[in-house]
């Protein structure tokens, strides 16, 4: 069994990315999963997706990891989002795209534990924030934990295996649990659960620390921390890169 330190959503901000590495070595973790969305937004995705590639034991592709090398993403969103994939696609490397390129978009872990960037849901891509969303996810995976990212939101939903059938999840049966920093929520037995870390490197629970969580697989727990990191310098970065200010100034508000 191990901890497990659980990643999301790190989208090009190394200040914030290094200083949660920072914090999963103080917590005395034994593997790192990232969800997804290593790039995207931030001024420093070669970094970041170097940092990624260095610490973490299991690295999903996310969809802004993805819009780097696929060439209809931009159907999929915002011309601020797109202005910064097209810039990260200038910075980096072919070697870096060929990195996104192999990542798998969904990995069981030797814990057994699924892990995808924004729903377990084969055929699906959603952003899981409430029980509809949930039920569809928890249906579509068979361990018993099951890890994701995209919405930035720490969240934790469950339902009992007992209602689950094949293939189906009563939406009136999901329970949705919004985690505090340092409070871990315990994951008994005979449940199904879909945990999300909330976001590294853009927050957007209206707290700007950036997010992260450790799972315990032995005392079944799973435990969500912020951490504090200079968010006037990723916001310099960001200016003097070129990318659209909205992008740094958010930060400040955790949006």
């Amino acid at each position: 069994m191990a901890r497990i330190g659980v990643i999301s959503d790190i989208h090009g901000n190394a200040n914030a990315f290094m200083a949660v590495l920072n914090a999963l070595g103080r917590a005395d973790v034994e593997e790192i999963y990232c969800l997804g969305d290593i790039v995207g937004y931030g001024p420093s995705p070669a970094r970041c997706l170097e940092l990624a590639m260095t610490y973490c034991d299991i690295l999903v592709r996310g969809n802004h990891d993805e819009a780097v090398f696929d060439e209809w993403a931009h159907r999929k969103f915002n011309p601020i989002a797109w202005a910064a994939i097209e810039w990260t696609r200038n910075q980096l490397s072919d070697r870096d795209v060929d990195a996104l390129v192999r990542m798998k978009t969904l990995e069981v872990s030797k814990h057994d534990i699924t892990c995808a960037h924004d729903t377990p849901h084969p055929e699906s891509s959603a952003y899981v924030l409430d029980a509809e969303t949930a039920a569809e996810a928890l249906s579509s995976f068979s361990t018993s934990i099951g890890l994701v990212g995209h919405t930035h939101i720490p969240r934790i939903f469950a339902v009992s295996e007992d209602v689950l059938a094949e293939d189906f999840c009563p939406v009136e049966a999901v329970k949705c649990i919004s985690p505090e920093p340092e409070h871990p929520v315990a994951l008994p037995r005979g449940h199904r659960y879909l945990c999300n870390p909330g976001a590294v490197g853009q927050p957007r629970d209206s707290d700007p620390r950036a997010s992260w969580a450790v799972l315990d697989t032995d005392a079944r727990t799973f435990t969500l921390h912020r951490t504090e990191y200079d968010i006037n310098q990723t916001i310099l970065e960001t200016q003097a890169a070129g990318l659209p200010p909205v992008l740094g100034q958010r930060l400040l508000q955790g949006l």
